[in-house]
């Protein structure tokens, strides 16, 4: 059944309570080389293993501001920090605002904390080393979870010059700019493909449907665009006939539109035939046991030229599934994709980033999948597919006021690294002595119409 969002009502993202960024701001003293100083922090957490920090303090007779890259590190050589009770964001690439380098050792480490009660990961302290799990850390003297209405401008220019992209994103150039009438009658469809009933992976597909339908809801209602028109194929109408007449009648796109293709399920691989991407499997684990696969899937490849046969300004094709041999199947994991953060905020989104992304002028069609040949897709009950969740959060990143210059390109190279890291320090077994095997999403973008 065709589903038309036409009217506007509050954009909320159901399900768990990770946000795509979230910021705190710190106070911390710090002593090293018997140089002592307070210090005040700006810090931009996008639970991706990503972050920034903007750090100010006062030495050499000047008030300093240096500007931090934030990486999450993983300390190989003691499995205690893996996946534990801490995680080390390592401050790397400083750069000084408007000053020089004062010559003295700043931090090296932030450390977030499990608490026990809630599970959720809260900022701890200062670490200069993380190989020590269990080592004492520098507690910060304050901690202050930043939301939307504390991000006026006098805060803002606490840690940010008024020219810097940060500010003017945030209070002078993210502005709404009136859409065209032709930017204003553009559709988003959305056609997800999901196994629900698997008995092994139907509750991550389902997850990461309904994660997919809220994000490209609330894409429609920021943009202002006419209608958000999505359907579903599940239960006794997931086979491949069903499928292509979806392809084949329910997307009608203008030039003007956009067209989402959305896969979560079993995938495979056809050896001999050479293409890339992967065979989206379209047999019910039940009713469709006996048939052949061969017959009974499509080729992501074969999607794309469907698709883009049909005109529309962008399209995106997303396989979330694996790409190995048909014998080989999607490993089912505890352990989600990103730690939860508590007291954190989706930080509002830049009118011009989405924009530039979804009513771009250049016509794009993109074909992603999970995996790259010969690998497989990790799986999570409670975020669904590890690059599902990725791609969802390197795009909510993107469209935020906190990014300039932003295209499909970098969006999915985040998406790819972050899967890619997580997935090689992931326990594919309860025992955690199985590591799972490499996963690097798979991408191809073409420009153009077709």
């Amino acid at each position: 059944m065709k589903k038309i969002l036409l009217v506007i009502f509050p954009l909320l993202l159901t399900g768990t309570l990770v946000y795509a960024q979230t910021v705190y701001e710190f106070s911390f003293t710090y002593e090293n080389n018997n140089i002592r100083n307070d210090y005040k922090a700006f810090f931009i957490d996008n639970n991706d293993g990503t972050g920034k920090m903007r750090l100010k303090f006062f030495a050499t007779g000047d008030t300093i501001l240096a500007d931090f890259d934030v990486k999450e590190e993983f300390v190989e050589n003691n499995g205690l920090c893996k996946n534990g009770d801490r995680i080390y964001y390592r401050l790397q690439n400083p750069k000084f605002i408007e000053s020089k380098n004062p010559g003295i050792n700043l931090p090296g480490y932030i450390c977030f904390k499990k608490e026990l009660v809630s599970g959720f990961y809260e900022p701890a302290g200062i670490a200069d080393n993380p190989a020590d799990c269990k080592s004492d850390l520098l507690k910060f003297n304050s901690i202050s979870s930043i939301n939307q209405e504390a991000m006026t401008k006098e805060f803002v220019k606490t840690y940010f010059k008024e020219y810097e992209p940060f500010y003017r994103s945030l209070f002078i150039t993210n502005n709404k700019k009136a859409l065209t009438t032709s930017e204003q009658n553009t559709k988003l469809y959305l056609l997800f493909i999901a196994n629900v009933t698997d008995l092994e992976i139907g509750i991550a597909d389902r997850k990461s449907m309904n994660e997919a339908i809220n994000l490209f809801r609330k894409v429609k209602e920021f943009l202002g665009i006419s209608a958000f028109i999505f359907d579903t194929v599940t239960g006794v109408n997931f086979n491949k006939q069903t499928v292509l007449n979806k392809i084949n009648t329910f997307l009608t796109p203008g030039p003007n539109d956009i067209v989402v293709f959305y896969y979560a399920g079993h995938g495979f691989r056809m050896p001999k035939d050479g293409k890339p991407g992967p065979y989206i499997d379209l047999r019910d684990v039940v009713l469709d046991r006996f048939k052949r696969y061969q017959d009974n899937s499509l080729s992501t490849e074969d999607i794309l030229v469907m698709i883009r046969k049909k005109g529309a300004r962008l399209n995106l094709i997303i396989g979330e599934c694996c790409n190995d041999t048909i014998t080989k199947t999607n490993p089912m994991v505890k352990e989600p994709p990103l730690a939860g953060k508590k007291g954190g905020f989706g930080m509002n989104w830049s009118t011009k980033n989405c924009r530039d992304l979804f009513l771009n002028a250049t016509p794009t069609t993109i074909l992603a999948a999970a995996a790259s040949p010969y690998q497989l897709a990790i799986s999570n009950s409670e975020f669904g597919g590890y690059f599902s969740t990725f791609f969802r959060n390197a795009l909510e990143i993107n469209l935020g006021y906190a990014k300039t210059n932003v295209n499909w390109e970098a969006i999915f190279e985040q998406s790819k690294q972050q899967t890619e890291t997580k997935a090689s320090r992931t326990w594919c077994n309860d025992e955690k002595t199985v590591k799972c095997n490499r996963q690097r999403p798979f991408t191809n973008i073409i420009y153009g119409r077709f």
